[in-house]
């Protein structure tokens, strides 16, 4: 796991993640549980690599999008399993 740069606000908040998969679209429906002015941790997005770039589309209000890299993904059987790390690019 990176470590955290900027202080995290717990921020749960209903969001998608579109992924680009053989140049096709793919949204996907996760919950953000927190941020900062770095990034987001996000839950329920598995089968991504670090490195890999992701747009972060936020549901509340009026849709807005950020463009972020996976930084870290939660292992297996540990207690982030099922969480991602994103930094905004």
């Amino acid at each position: 796991m990176a470590i955290r740069k900027s202080p995290r606000a717990i921020f749960k908040s209903r969001a998608s993640l579109v992924i680009h998969l053989d140049r096709n679209p793919k949204r996907i429906p996760c919950l953000v549980l927190d941020s900062s002015k770095d990034g987001y941790r996000v839950r329920g997005i598995c089968n991504l690599r670090r490195g890999q770039m992701v747009e972060l589309i936020l549901d509340e209000g009026l849709p807005t999008a950020a463009q972020c890299r996976v930084i870290w993904v939660g292992k297996p059987g540990s207690k982030h399993e099922g969480e991602i790390g994103l930094e905004s690019a």
